[in-house]
């Protein structure tokens, strides 16, 4: 009991009590005394004297949406000293209005103290962090799971999990919802998972290669949706957090490849259509790279000489150092080996700057002499 009664007059708590209409009804000596004031020149003044704005606020608000029980568990309050600094408690009490006009707000503080610095520290970094975040061009995003995903499973129960463990958004940036074409009056980070990242065979792939790669890879590509249904092709560069085996969240960056692939898909239809223009040619033609390999070869060019003999009659091509734009006559092997006389046309195409391939043209002579096609 000595030790309570020495803490309780040692350590007397921070208390004050205040009234709906704004003003200080009381306060314990040892509150005056930290903030640095007599006691009387604080009692009946007004609350914005001691309380910051933001504190203002929040007493405010308490009188006007009173708790039904009267309690105060826990409140979060920055009082003003005299001298201008600043002390951040923690304060908790009783909202008398029931039976008291106007309502009365007793509540007993507690200083952070070191730890109210660490609180502040991380929240100015925290808003620095978001401030940054949403000014990003690069689109961030980060799932969130309140179930955690077993990643010691088997790759098909940890893909079940990925998909159907609950889920959530955090922290996707404005970039991110402008790849999805989200309105702007609409919050990314409200909506399902499942809405815009749906679980299909490419993305159920997706989520593999990330199995297979620890949950830290780049470049890795899925098929998400925009907010209209039409499909978004972007690649992802993902990290992860697992800790003893729990997958907890997982985050990274997108870059929308769409217009890319479209691109891409068109020129392999030029690609083909020209493959098949070629292939139309009753003309075998030989297309060599700057190292006499083989590059293409058209339909022709295989039923007349096989697909495996490109190389030898690049080589051969090289060895006769046939001029260029003129046509030659020259003996060649068939696909079964037997000698027959072409007409063979060599032009020389730059593919980009220092780097030339040689289209190779064999026309059979079927009997007719050079000179006959070059009167």
């Amino acid at each position: 009991m000595d030790i309570l009664n020495l803490l309780a007059k040692k350590a007397q708590p921070l208390a004050s009590t205040v009234s709906a209409d704004g003003q200080l009804l009381n306060l314990s000596a040892s509150l005056s005394d930290q903030l640095g004031y007599a006691l009387e020149e604080l009692l009946a003044q007004p609350i914005e004297r001691i309380f910051s704005v933001e504190s203002v606020r929040a007493l405010q608000s308490l009188f006007a949406n009173p708790p039904a029980d009267e309690l105060i568990p826990s409140l979060e309050l920055t009082l003003i000293r005299h001298n201008g600094g600043l002390l951040h408690v923690i304060a908790s009490g009783l909202l008398e209005w029931r039976t008291v006009q106007p309502a009365r707000l007793h509540l007993v503080k507690i200083p952070l103290g070191s730890l109210g610095h660490r609180l502040r520290e991380m929240h100015n970094a925290n808003e620095v962090m978001s401030q940054m975040l949403q000014s990003a061009k690069v689109a961030y995003w980060c799932i969130e799971f309140a179930e955690a995903v077993n990643i010691n499973n088997t790759p098909d129960e940890i893909v079940r999990q990925v998909f159907e463990n609950d889920s959530h958004w955090r922290l996707c940036n404005r970039a991110m919802a402008d790849v999805y074409e989200m309105p702007s009056d609409v919050d990314f980070n409200q909506q399902p998972v499942r809405l815009y990242w749906p679980r299909s065979p490419a993305n159920e792939a997706f989520v593999r290669r990330l199995i297979e790669a620890g949950f830290s890879v780049d470049c890795a590509l899925s098929v998400d949706r925009r907010h209209d249904g039409s499909p978004a092709y972007v690649e992802n560069d993902v990290r992860a957090t697992i800790i003893n085996g729990q997958l907890l969240r997982m985050w990274g960056s997108i870059r929308d490849v769409s217009q890319e692939l479209r691109m891409q898909h068109d020129a392999e239809q030029r690609i083909e259509a020209l493959r098949r223009v070629f292939d139309a040619v009753p003309d075998a033609v030989l297309v060599i790279d700057e190292h006499l390999q083989p590059q293409w070869r058209n339909a022709a060019f295989e039923d007349t000489f096989g697909i495996t003999h490109g190389a030898g009659i690049a080589q051969l091509l090289l060895d006769m150092a046939l001029p260029e734009r003129t046509w030659h006559s020259l003996p060649l092997p068939d696909l079964h080996g037997r000698d027959r006389n072409f007409n063979v046309h060599c032009s020389r195409i730059l593919v980009r700057e220092g780097v030339a391939w040689r289209v190779a043209v064999f026309r059979e002579c079927q009997g007719r002499r050079v000179q006959d096609l070059h009167p």
